[in-house]
């Protein structure tokens, strides 16, 4: 998963796995194991937190979700290398919704679980924003084993942008989000 905070990253995310049958790790979740209360500067030990299990996970034979904002294009490489290691494919589904929807619908939430404290302030979506890195972009020097596809949570609208290894799981996983929309 990838796009700004607001974009139903989570929401998507839960339904896939839950159709699919796919482990399912949230990249905040592992920052509240690890106890942090705001987004650190660096979350280095998170991050290779989240890389064992996705690559742990892989290895088992397990399909993974990884629910993450995924702003930095450096960052997504590495988990397309974990992937590219394994011999496996990568799907990319980048949610997109306005900057106005996607405000409203994290003021929407509760105000803190006592951990992640900024999931409902706006200025997080700012802030993420003001780092990302267009997630097409990926895609000039590999596009054979990745897909991305991008959802609009705002429409319904789904486009398959390009097309790697993913075996034609593409058009399952663009069924499941079709589901319930239009």
């Amino acid at each position: 998963m990838a796009g700004l905070p607001g974009t139903g990253k989570s929401t998507t995310a839960k339904k896939l796995a839950e159709k699919l049958g796919y482990h399912l790790i949230s990249q905040n979740d592992v920052r509240r194991e690890h106890g942090m209360k705001d987004m650190p500067p660096h979350q280095e030990a998170v991050l290779r937190d989240v890389d064992q299990r996705v690559f742990k996970a892989l290895s088992a034979g397990k399909g993974v979700i990884l629910d993450a904002a995924h702003r930095d294009g450096h960052r997504r490489h590495q988990l397309y290398g974990i992937s590219s290691g394994l011999g496996l494919g990568v799907i990319v589904i980048e949610c997109v919704a306005s900057e106005k929807e996607a405000k409203r619908r994290m003021q929407a939430r509760p105000q803190s679980d006592g951990l992640i404290v900024d999931a409902w302030d706006p200025k997080a979506y700012d802030r993420v924003a003001a780092g990302w890195r267009d997630v097409a972009a990926d895609f000039s020097d590999i596009s054979d084993h990745v897909t991305h596809i991008v959802l609009d949570t705002e429409t319904g609208d789904v486009e398959i942008k390009t097309k790697g290894w993913a075996e034609g799981i593409e058009e399952k996983i663009k069924k499941i989000l079709l589901e319930g929309r239009k």
